[in-house]
């Protein structure tokens, strides 16, 4: 819904409309720069009524969660204070719960935070597209984009939002019944952050309760809790649940297990470095995702063919990932310098004389160190060697050429390519071409390490 209110209001056309579209891409920049003016107004407006209806709508639900959360707080620890009293909640404390800040602000003064951060967001698109000259669609995917960054925004503010309520109508609750100190509870997982961690079944004063300091939330998307302590309550037998970072599978500890015992446990189980890297996976997900996008549009099928896969790569698998950045960096520089495409690439040959009698066959012994490290790197040889000169070829388009030399016998050009092995490696692989007369030949080819 926020993406087609976006596209239709804040965009204010029809680009399915073949004649609006000639119209908004002809050389008429006079008329595209007032119509796409008008179209910031209208994404500012929209975004004015959506955040108006996110307020509203989140403010409902805050109130009751704060609700539901003081009442069931008291319905599960009565049977253990039989006797205390019991508080009805006055509406005039939910409201005051809704309107208290934390880390400087409260909810309405998010929402409207993350309205003017998509606003500002919004205006840059329209403006560089402006002064490059994008088309309307070009504008309206980065608008579509931008507007997934805000709907999660959103879903994270009233994820945060309603943690700190249900904590602090559970801290009312401990009030009304007159339960001096609570528990902070951290989730025993590859998620939870060290500040949480290191907080784990501490106890705190209700008295001196102070939300982000000792009460959850202490940042966004936190997922920890508080309990009461009662004096003279049944503990033995208890437990609490805890997470396998490399299965995912849930399991049970003793209650009085802390999250940075659970933490020495793992670390003796898959090794010291195993919790670290699920957590750098998890909180480095957004980012991920987002360098997984902008790996696909230049890399294609040579990127990650999932997060999962890009995350293995990069936390498991340094060196691949490695390989991949500086793929990424060789084909952005030729896509931002299209001046240093290596010439007739398209139509670039490599002679059979060169895999078959230098780098797999004859008796060079330069050119069979070279087959070798081939083989052994990539997995090509004397049977497959056709597979390698395909590769080669088809990527002669991708990367910049350096001039290394030019005379009478032509201009010699320098590669330096990437190739994705038979065997799950990579390689760096330097080909060197010479030009005669428009007509683009291979000339050498070697496997180099990378630094």
């Amino acid at each position: 819904m926020l993406r087609h209110d976006i596209y239709h209001f804040g965009m204010g056309i029809d680009t399915s409309d073949a004649e609006t579209l000639a119209r908004l891409n002809a050389p008429a920049y006079g008329y595209r720069i007032s119509r796409l003016q008008a179209a910031r107004r209208a994404i500012n407006a929209e975004l004015d009524k959506l955040a108006g209806q996110e307020e509203k709508a989140g403010s409902r639900q805050l109130m009751k969660a704060y609700d539901d959360s003081y009442y069931k707080t008291m319905y599960d620890t009565l049977p253990e204070l039989p006797g205390a009293p019991v508080a009805p909640l006055s509406q005039g404390v939910i409201n005051e719960a809704l309107q208290n800040k934390w880390k400087g602000e409260n909810y309405s003064s998010r929402v409207w935070k993350n309205r003017d951060v998509l606003a500002s967001e919004g205006g840059k698109i329209i403006d560089a597209g402006i002064a490059v000259g994008k088309s309307i669609q070009q504008m309206t995917m980065e608008l579509s984009d931008l507007m997934n960054v805000g709907a999660y925004a959103a879903a994270r503010l009233i994820r945060t939002e309603v943690n700190r309520m249900h904590n602090d109508a559970a801290l009312q609750s401990y009030k009304a019944m007159g339960v001096k100190e609570y528990t902070y509870i951290a989730t025993l997982d590859a998620r939870t952050c060290t500040v949480c961690g290191a907080l784990d079944l501490k106890t705190f004063k209700v008295s001196e309760a102070k939300t982000g300091v000792n009460l959850p939330p202490m940042h966004p998307n936190d997922r920890c809790t508080i309990a009461p302590v009662i004096p003279g309550a049944e503990t033995d037998g208890d437990n609490r649940i805890a997470r396998d970072p490399e299965t995912g599978k849930n399991y049970r500890v003793p209650a009085g297990t802390t999250y940075e015992e659970w933490r020495k446990g793992i670390s003796e189980k898959y090794g010291a470095d195993s919790l670290e890297t699920a957590q750098k996976k998890y909180w480095g997900r957004e980012a991920d995702a987002a360098q997984l996008k902008d790996l696909r549009k230049v890399l294609g099928k040579d990127a990650p063919k999932d997060l999962a896969e890009l995350q293995n790569w990069k936390y498991n698998e340094p060196e691949k990932f490695k390989f991949v950045q500086i793929d990424y960096q060789r084909r952005m520089r030729l896509l931002l310098h299209p001046d240093l495409k290596l010439p007739n690439a398209e139509k670039a040959t490599a002679a059979d004389a060169k895999f078959e009698k230098y780098l797999f066959g004859g008796i060079h012994p330069e050119g069979l160190a070279k087959g070798a490290a081939f083989t052994s790197r990539l997995g090509y040889d004397i049977n497959n060697w056709k597979d390698l000169r395909t590769e080669i070829l088809n990527r002669a388009s991708y990367y910049p050429a350096t001039l290394k030399s030019s005379g009478k016998f032509g201009n010699n050009y320098e590669q330096k390519i990437i190739i994705y092995g038979l065997k799950g490696t990579t390689a760096n692989v330097i080909v060197g071409w010479n030009i005669v007369n428009d007509v683009t030949k291979l000339v050498t080819v070697y496997i180099k390490e990378v630094k």
